[in-house]
C-alpha cells in the first residue's frame, strides 16, 4: 500500500485506483457519425492486384 501511495503523489491523485471502484468514463461516442451498416459486407472492401 506504500508504494501505491507513493506512486499516487508522484502522478498525480488518482492515477492508480483498486479495481473495486470502477470508473466513470469521461467521453462517450457520438452516436451521429455511427454507420448504419453495422457489419461489414466483403464485397464493399476495396481489393489490390499486384
Amino acid at each position: 500500500m506504500k508504494a501505491f501511495d507513493c506512486l499516487n503523489k508522484r502522478y498525480g491523485e488518482g492515477a492508480l485506483f483498486m479495481a473495486a471502484q470502477g470508473i466513470s468514463p469521461k467521453w462517450g461516442m457520438r452516436r451521429e457519425y455511427l454507420s448504419p451498416q453495422y457489419t461489414t459486407n466483403w464485397k464493399n472492401i476495396p481489393s489490390i492486384r499486384c
